[in-house]
């Protein structure tokens, strides 16, 4: 970040880790641009995206998977893309034609079959949902974070549900994307709690119409 034009703080959010991540993080994160918080009990990524959040200050706030497998540099393509296209968001996609995507084969199966599922339950016209590299205009989580309330498997997808309700713009850009072999494979009961999930949005929106409502 430093090597950046921008002015920035980074946040790290220990999502009640059981290992030595605290620790380890406070030994190599040293600087007052940047600061670690957390809580006892993993409550998953979007308890703890909204927990960050609340800390933040800047107009543009960018969500990173630390174990991203995509390079931390793109963030400033990210920017300029925004700023260009006078975006809303600006979200990475494994699937555009310029991306470079390398996976295992079931893991490319379940990806494309759950954003296909996205697109046709709930309307949300971008190509890739799952990459851990987001960009958004604080505005934008100010008004939306209030409606979700997905803290675990289907919260991005829920996230960008209701930005595309509230009117809000999305940029797509092409990234490479190197899978980790740390990262342990997805087992079946994720991926029923995952479906859950999503359809658990499917019923907000379509059915009960919560996301229209005043949060």
């Amino acid at each position: 970040m430093n090597k950046l034009p921008f002015d920035y703080e980074i946040i790290v959010v220990n999502d009640g880790s059981t290992d030595d991540t605290e620790e380890l993080s406070t030994k190599m994160l040293l600087g007052d641009r940047i600061k670690i918080v957390g809580y006892d009990k993993n409550r998953g990524k979007g308890f703890a995206l909204k927990y960050g959040f609340k800390t933040s200050n800047g107009n543009i706030v960018a969500f990173v998977d630390a174990d991203s497998d995509i390079h931390f540099d793109r963030i400033k393509s990210f920017i300029e893309i925004l700023e260009k296209n006078k975006s809303d968001i600006v979200i990475g996609s494994k699937y555009l034609s310029e991306s470079k995507f390398k996976s295992p084969l079931s893991r490319r199966i379940l990806s494309r079959g759950y954003n296909f599922l996205v697109k046709i339950l709930l309307r949300v016209n971008v190509s890739d949902t799952q990459v851990g590299f987001e960009v958004f205009r604080r505005k934008v989580l100010e008004d939306v974070f209030p409606r979700v309330l997905v803290k675990r498997f289907a919260f991005d997808a829920e996230l960008l549900t209701v930005s595309n309700m509230r009117g809000y713009s999305i940029s797509e850009v092409p990234v490479e994307v190197k899978h980790n072999d740390h990262k342990k494979s997805v087992d079946a009961l994720e991926i029923l709690k995952m479906l859950r999930d999503t359809l658990a949005v499917f019923y907000r929106r379509y059915i009960v119409r919560y996301y229209e409502r005043k949060p």
